[in-house]
């Protein structure tokens, strides 16, 4: 990994409990820092912030992993596992690469993805951390875009590949781990339904892990499809940067039925990279529309003429629906009508 090695030789390992307490800590600060909407004059202060905290944990973790060069402490450097923190290392350097990406400083970015990519696609040390599937296919997405961004059409297209062939076992280590905590929950509800009445604030406390954990993995669930949509729009853009109409227009289509799939007509439900402009989807379709009639392939043709006109009458529906509702609660605010 690109790191500094002089930042890492000055500080000591730290045990595995503490390093792990620091990656839960720093990248649930790091997640409240990029939703921060930073002043005009000031636009990237928090993720100013955000890349000093995903400095501390790199540089931490590059401790514990003892990197090449410096002796190995005793037991792993009392931060446990080598492999462990140098995958923890990877997951600060792919962060990192995404922040500098976001302030617009893509060269620094690029050999931090570089270096974290590997160690991300090898799992080595992941140990079932939240996120790591979908953050290898982001990274691998940066590095299409910063392929692009070279003029270099034929590493962005490969990288970009890459990033496509890690979604199905992303998408499979996902489930797997969903399984796993389904048979845990159903292994313990039989457990409490055998011992009714007894240990019921054990009880309470194992259905709250629970659901907890499950919405760990619903999340890494959306993540992963929204970083393999993300793809399909990437490689529809490579595509045409490419000249290949036909492949661009394949991989748009493909984009765009993902968003629909996933977040219906209204293109606003659920945000992320499923959400779209409901007007703007519909143009497109248009083009593509257009695309397909110069093919000579006028069912593909009709089908995105009639998703557009669907997805236009799904948000006028919508708008409807969010107007009424204003009108109830501004209704029930008057006097007489319900409220306090």
């Amino acid at each position: 990994l690109s790191t500094c090695v002089m930042s890492a030789a000055s500080r000591d390992p730290i045990e595995a409990a503490d390093l792990e307490a620091l990656l839960s800590s720093t990248l649930s600060e790091a997640a409240s820092l990029r939703a921060v909407r930073d002043p005009d004059e000031a636009p990237f202060r928090s993720r100013y912030t955000e890349r000093e905290l995903l400095r501390e944990l790199q540089q931490q973790a590059s401790a514990n992993a003892a990197p090449l060069g410096l002796p190995t402490p005793p037991g792993g450097g009392g931060g446990g596992s080598t492999e462990r923190a140098r995958f923890i290392e990877a997951v600060a350097a792919a962060r990192l690469g995404a922040n500098l990406m976001d302030t617009e400083e893509g060269t620094a970015a690029r050999p931090l993805l570089e270096g974290a990519v590997a160690v991300l696609v090898a799992g080595a040390g992941a140990r079932d951390m939240d996120g790591a599937e979908a953050l290898a296919i982001e990274a691998l997405n940066r590095l299409g875009i910063l392929a692009a961004n070279r003029e270099d059409q034929a590493a962005s297209l490969a990288l970009l590949q890459q990033a496509l062939e890690r979604y199905e076992p992303a998408r499979r280590a996902v489930l797997a781990r969903a399984d796993a905590l389904s048979a845990v929950g159903d292994v313990r509800r039989s457990r409490r339904q055998l011992s009714a009445g007894a240990g019921a604030e054990s009880a309470d406390r194992e259905a709250a892990e629970e659901e907890a954990a499950a919405a760990r993995v619903a999340a890494d669930a959306a993540a992963v499809e929204e970083a393999h949509t993300l793809t399909c729009f990437y490689l529809a853009q490579a595509h045409g940067n490419d000249g290949d109409v036909r492949e661009s227009a394949r991989w748009c289509l493909r984009t765009m039925q993902r968003q629909l799939d996933r977040v219906g007509g209204g293109g606003e439900a659920g945000g992320g990279e499923h959400s779209f402009d409901a007007h703007e989807w519909a143009r497109n379709a248009a083009s593509l529309s257009g695309y397909y009639c110069g093919e000579g392939q006028y069912a593909a043709a009709e089908r995105c003429l009639h998703a557009a006109d669907w997805v236009l009458k799904a948000r006028r529906a919508e708008e409807r629906r969010r107007l009424q509702r204003e009108r109830e609660v501004e209704g029930s605010a008057l006097p007489g009508g319900g409220g306090e």
